[in-house]
């Protein structure tokens, strides 16, 4: 395959110099669409062709001198200029080295000097296309990667991972867990497709993201049908007990929803559990931002022996929440090392919550 041969724009407003480059470049193999003599016809000709390179005259007829008429290309096109000059002088060069030129040719020009001056010119400028093509290809990864990790984990997360490349476990005095588990999915599970039980699982849970979104919380991990999420932590809140209660109120409305119009035949149990806990990411090649203490332990014992369909609370967020939600005491459990505790159920919001965080 024949490689084909470079366009080179003549920037010159001598006619006889223009006609000798013009001659000289056909002989060394490139094709010449036009001579301009002024800045505004090579701008008028970039409208309609591109060249793979202008050689330019520093000094044109018409209003623009060549210095000028580059920078108007340079805010446009992606071309590479190589200067044509009898002008030496410091002044004249500086304003010129501003336009970032692939090189110069003064006058009177040598043939072999021509030639090498455009090759090199072609050549860097086709190494620069090849590096911003990788730096754009760069930019669009490091994006990619940032969206997932923003996706996987809280701002403040990765922004300490990127700046040290690990992140401290933090103590938090107050936050919020929740447990989320399904009543009834393994005989569900057993009488579905497994395309459709993976269908009605993201459907549900993209619609608890959009939730969990909406009031602030932080999605920690779902295990097959049991769902975790916190509030409070990273960032410390005072009304995280409320919010994620708002949250679970609403998550109940999307099982209901799914349940009269996907058969979904499945009610979720919720506990929620508020209390110190330590926070961190942990593994080497798969990092996981989760959540440790008792606290934790305790929110999925409430779930474990809350009724499906209800939103089971210990006595802890209760105080938290009272002014803001309707509630009903249904008696204690027995937590670990914590011996019996009280538990409630959420019946619904207020309808004048009284604000007293």
């Amino acid at each position: 395959m024949l490689k084909e041969k470079a366009k080179i724009l003549i920037a010159e407003d001598e006619t006889i110099i223009a006609i000798d480059i013009k001659s000289t470049l056909q002989k060394l193999g490139y094709l010449v669409p036009e001579i301009a003599t002024s800045g505004e016809k090579v701008i008028e000709y970039l409208k309609k062709e591109r060249p793979d390179l202008i050689l330019m005259d520093i000094s044109l007829a018409g209003e623009l001198d060549g210095i000028e008429t580059a920078e108007i290309i340079s805010r446009k096109y992606d071309l590479p200029i190589v200067y044509l000059t009898a002008l030496t002088n410091s002044e004249t060069l500086k304003r010129a080295r501003l336009t970032e030129p692939f090189g110069y040719l003064l006058k009177p020009f040598d043939e072999r000097n021509l030639h090498s001056t455009i090759e090199m010119a072609l050549y860097k400028h086709k190494v620069d296309l090849e590096l911003k093509k990788r730096t754009k290809e760069l930019e669009a990864e490091k994006v990619k990667t940032d969206q997932l990790l923003h996706n996987i984990f809280p701002s403040v997360i990765v922004k300490e991972l990127k700046t040290k490349g690990t992140v401290s476990p933090k103590y938090y005095e107050s936050a919020s867990i929740l447990f989320t588990d399904f009543d009834n999915f393994t005989d569900f599970a057993a009488k579905v497709s497994a395309e459709k039980l993976v269908k009605e699982l993201n459907h549900i849970f993209t619609n608890f993201d959009f939730i969990i979104d909406k009031y602030g919380l932080e999605k920690l991990k779902t295990i097959g049908d049991s769902y975790m999420i916190a509030g409070g932590l990273p960032d410390v809140s005072d009304d995280h007990a409320v919010r994620i209660t708002k949250a679970a109120i609403e998550m109940q409305e999307i099982i209901k929803e799914a349940n009269r119009t996907n058969q979904f035949a499945c009610k979720m149990r919720v506990g929620i559990h508020t209390g110190p806990c330590v926070a961190g990411i942990v593994g080497i090649k798969k990092y996981t931002y989760d959540v440790w203490g008792d606290t934790v332990n305790i929110a999925k014992r409430l779930e474990t022996h809350c009724e499906p369909g209800g939103i089971n609370i210990t006595l802890s967020t209760y105080e938290l929440i009272k002014n803001h939600f309707d509630c009903e005491y249904r008696g204690t459990f027995k937590a670990k090392g914590k011996g019996e505790m009280d538990m409630y159920f959420v019946r619904s919001l207020k309808s004048h919550p009284v604000n007293i965080l």
